[in-house]
């Protein structure tokens, strides 16, 4: 019973999200933002049904055995962990959360869950959803630069917060620079296959 009422209360609230998110329509993630999202969070989210569970294998064994916490959360689920507002370390909250993201996950368009993820996200002091981060960090969400849209995925995994130390500057500059590797490796390796299948 307490299943079907988790899931409930997730679709609601996911419904809830996506009506704010329709009714501000120049503040929508671009593209590329999404792009960037999903290379640096969770690069087999096409390949999954909501988890996955390579990624998940490869944070136990850190955790367990190498002493060294580190997340194994697809978008999904962070999604879901954002929409409930569930944040406890224990195995029941991640065995629920792990249900639902896969439910979330067939039950939506998987494009959607990228942009409503980072139109909730936490990204800092006074930054606590997509509008306001654009809005504080003088990001324009239609833009086309990689670097500001880099700016905004980066707080995602490092918060910035009121006095940010150079400490946490250097971690965002650092996420910054490696999501836009990531980003223009991709993109050549497209290229490069393009031009093979035109040469064919």
């Amino acid at each position: 019973m307490r299943g079907r009422d988790d899931w409930a209360d997730l679709r609601r609230d996911f419904e809830l999200a996506k009506l704010a998110y329709d009714r501000h329509p120049d503040f929508h993630p671009s593209d590329q933002m999404c792009d960037l999202l999903i290379l640096g969070e969770d690069h087999r989210f096409l390949n999954h049904a909501g988890v996955d569970p390579i990624a998940l294998a490869r944070a136990a064994w850190r955790t367990c055995l190498c002493g060294r916490r580190e997340g194994g959360s697809t978008i999904a689920m962070q999604l879901v962990r954002t929409l409930t507002g569930r944040r406890e370390r224990t195995i029941a909250r991640k065995t629920r959360e792990i249900a639902l993201a896969i439910r979330l996950t067939k039950n939506n368009f998987r494009e959607t869950l990228p942009r409503l993820y980072l139109w909730l996200a936490y990204y800092g002091w006074r930054m606590n959803n997509f509008r306001e981060a654009c809005e504080r960090l003088g990001i324009d969400p239609k833009s086309h630069d990689l670097h500001s849209a880099a700016q905004i995925v980066a707080r995602i995994k490092y918060p910035q917060p009121r006095k940010a130390p150079p400490r946490r500057i250097d971690q965002i500059e650092t996420r910054c620079r490696y999501l836009i590797d990531r980003y223009q490796n991709q993109h050549q390796k497209r290229s490069l296959i393009d031009e093979c299948d035109e040469a064919v």
